[in-house]
């Protein structure tokens, strides 16, 4: 009996012990039978059911204290789990009946059996996990509103990683890569997807960064990209630490100015065509001077000198100051920026009339063809200067071919809208002529490319009659009404040169080809 005895309160001890453990256990715990009835709770669950005790939710089933579509749902998960006599862990929902409020557990269930391991009910371990979930919840907003704004800035942004690998990158800067998604440059280097050289600066900015933990601000990048397209970045980098402060990549943000290079190179070729137009008018006007006499001379002199060889003489040193004096009208012409009366001008007769010329003063071994579409606008301008910057875009041309080609005179009617526009600067947007002239040459390189309408530029030998003053003149003159030429050349693969020129409001009279 004594050991009996003991042996009771060692049990009883045992289980006041246990007892206590589990009431004080901030996860929910409880135990029901086979109809779903609570046949043992702690005191979380008791809370959780908004019960003041223990012993106020025994015998009673989910149904006495959450909606009945919980309790519904509760009820067949339940009975599932002790047919099959297998465990399960989900997520639950907990309402309190009487306050309504909604919460999350984490909840695994396991089947309770008898000593012959006959299932009699099961047992559940419940944790609240709302807080968690709302914590979850919140970031996920935030992470989802930080990638909205990330992804609609234009400025290109984007992670690395310790390797300098794309671990993040926002739309601009997939399109600036060439990507059309995400997953395509997740992973890859810079040699992935830049040509090497390029590739090889901008992995020793990373390295930079990611080793000596220096961050890159501000710097001027130039990017050629994939395509062969030239692109300018404003980029700095920064290491990405953790909580420890070791470096686990980089962030980057690089701000595409492109524009912005291009309208800096405009202004100083501005400014370096104005200085030279000084210049050269100065010059021209002390050649006029100087050639005058000249010219009165040799007409003095051909009236005294009336042998073959004098004669000869004087011809030749006429041609030459004739030759100079047209040299020193280009000069003018290029100064003034083409000023002079202006009229309608039929852009298909001015074309004819630039076709008539060129069929006999090109080399027979170049093709021309013309390609003059039907009720072209009008424009407003000087015929005669307009022909005259045609007619320099056309030699200029035949003189890409030595060897012979195909040069293609255009014109159709042309409206710049607003993005063709704000593409090119100080470009007005309307109904256009587009006069293009191209030639199948050996193309130009982009840095011959950049200087082609500076004047005197040429890259002739030296002892040709070209003085570098066809195309800047051409410029000119279609500066001066209120056009713009855009060019067009690759090495190999031959010049394109578009003038654009305003027309008349309305489109003014058309003119069929």
């Amino acid at each position: 009996m004594d050991i009996q005895t003991k042996e009771m309160a060692d049990l009883e001890s045992e289980h006041s012990l246990l007892r206590t453990l589990i009431n004080n256990l901030p996860d929910i715990i409880f135990a029901k039978d086979l109809q779903s009835r609570f046949i043992l709770t702690n005191t979380a669950c008791a809370h959780q059911l908004g019960a003041d005790s223990v012993e106020e939710v025994l015998g009673k089933m989910d149904v006495d204290f959450v909606s009945p579509e919980l309790a519904s749902q509760y009820m067949a998960d339940e009975q599932a789990l002790m047919r099959s006599g297998q465990p399960v862990t989900k997520e639950e929902l907990t309402q309190n009946k009487e306050t309504g409020e909604i919460r999350r557990s984490l909840t695994s269930k396991v089947p309770l059996k008898d000593h012959t391991g006959k299932v009699i009910g099961l047992i559940g371990i419940a944790r609240d996990i709302t807080k968690l979930k709302r914590t979850e919840e919140s970031l996920a907003r935030e992470r989802q509103l930080l990638r909205t704004l990330i992804d609609n800035l234009p400025d290109c942004i984007y992670a690395k990683d310790a390797e300098a690998r794309k671990i993040m990158a926002n739309a601009a800067d997939l399109k600036n890569l060439g990507c059309k998604s995400e997953a395509e440059a997740i992973g890859k280097t810079d040699f992935d997807l830049f040509p090497k050289e390029i590739a090889a600066k901008f992995f020793a900015d990373d390295q930079s960064v990611l080793k000596d933990g220096k961050p890159v601000i501000n710097r001027e990048e130039k990017a050629v990209l994939q395509d062969g397209e030239t692109r300018w970045l404003l980029t700095s980098k920064i290491p990405w630490r953790d909580a420890s402060g070791k470096i686990n990549g980089l962030v980057g943000i690089g701000r595409d100015i492109t524009e912005k290079k291009n309208l800096e190179a405009e202004v100083l070729r501005a400014q370096r065509m104005e200085s030279l137009g000084r210049l050269a008018t100065g010059i021209a006007h002390d050649l006029n001077n100087t050639l005058a006499p000249v010219l009165i001379s040799v007409e003095l002199l051909r009236q005294k000198l009336q042998d073959a060889d004098s004669l000869h003489v004087l011809a030749a040193i006429e041609a030459s100051a004739r030759r100079a004096a047209d040299t020193v009208k280009q000069v003018l012409s290029f100064s003034r920026e083409a000023e002079g009366r202006r009229t309608s001008v039929n852009p298909c007769r001015l074309a004819e009339g630039v076709v008539l010329i060129i069929k006999q003063t090109l080399l027979k071994n170049i093709r021309i063809e013309t390609q003059i579409a039907e009720n072209l606008w009008s424009i407003l301008g000087n015929p005669l200067q307009l022909h005259q910057a045609l007619l320099n875009l056309c030699t200029n041309a035949g003189e890409a071919m030595p060897e012979g080609g195909q040069l293609t005179l255009a014109a159709h009617n042309f409206t710049v809208d607003a993005h063709f526009a704000e593409l090119h600067n100080g470009v007005g947007a309307g109904p256009h002529v587009l006069l293009e002239v191209s030639d199948t040459g050996g193309g130009m390189a982009p840095e011959v490319r950049e200087r082609i309408f500076e004047p005197f530029f040429t890259t002739k030998e030296l002892g040709r009659t070209n003085v570098g003053m066809g195309l800047s003149t051409a410029l000119s003159i279609v500066k001066g009404h209120h056009g713009f030429i855009l060019v067009k050349s690759e090495i190999g693969k031959g010049s394109t040169f578009q003038i654009y020129l305003p027309a008349l409001p309305d489109g003014g009279e058309k003119h069929a080809s």
